[in-house]
C-alpha cells in the first residue's frame, strides 16, 4: 500500500461518510442520498481491494460514532455493495457474474438486518413465508447490484479518465 492509496482512501472515506450522514444532517427527506456512500468504497476496492476493505471498516466505525442507525445501514447495506462490487470488479470483468455474486452478498447482509436485527431494510414488510421473503431479497439484490455496477463503472471510468487513480 503506497502513500497515494492512503491519501485517496482518506479522501474517499470522507466522502462516503458525508453521503451516509446526509439524512442526519439535512433530514430524512434526503435518505436516498445514502445510496451514494457505496460509490467511494467501490472506487477504493476496484483500485486495491485491501484499501477498499480498510476504507469500509474505517468509514463504518466513524459513521457508527456519529449515528448508530446510519452506521448499521452502512455496514450492512451500502458498504457491502461498494466493497463487493469493487473487489469483484478488480478480479473479473464479467458484469453478470459480478452482479450475481455481489447480489448474494447483499441479500445475506439484508437478511441479517431484516430477520436478525429486526430493522426492515426495504422500508416495507415483505409478505409471505421466510423462503419467499429471502427469494424477494435475492432477486432485488441482484437487480440492484447490476444497476449499481453499471452506474459505478461509468463513474469510475469518467473519473479515472479525467483524474487518473493509478
Amino acid at each position: 500500500m503506497n502513500i497515494r492509496h492512503i491519501t485517496l482512501g482518506g479522501f474517499l472515506v470522507s466522502i462516503s461518510i458525508v453521503f451516509q450522514l446526509i439524512p442526519v444532517i439535512l433530514g430524512e427527506i434526503f435518505i436516498l442520498a445514502t445510496i451514494l456512500s457505496a460509490l467511494p468504497i467501490f472506487i477504493l476496492a476496484k483500485i486495491n481491494p485491501r484499501t477498499g476493505f480498510i476504507g469500509f471498516i474505517v468509514a463504518g466505525i466513524l459513521i457508527l460514532s456519529f449515528n448508530s442507525h446510519e452506521g448499521l445501514f452502512f455496514l450492512f447495506t451500502n458498504g457491502p455493495v461498494g466493497l463487493s462490487l469493487g473487489t469483484l470488479s478488480c478480479y473479473s470483468k464479467v458484469r453478470r457474474c459480478i452482479s450475481i455474486r455481489a447480489g448474494f452478498i447483499l441479500a445475506s447482509t439484508l437478511s441479517i438486518m431484516n430477520f436478525i436485527i429486526g430493522i426492515p431494510v426495504l422500508l416495507i414488510s415483505i409478505p409471505g413465508t421466510l423462503l419467499i421473503q429471502i427469494s424477494i431479497l435475492i432477486i432485488f439484490s441482484i437487480f440492484y447490484c447490476f444497476i449499481y455496477l453499471y452506474i459505478a463503472d461509468l463513474t469510475f471510468n469518467f473519473l479515472n479518465k479525467h483524474y487518473p487513480f493509478v
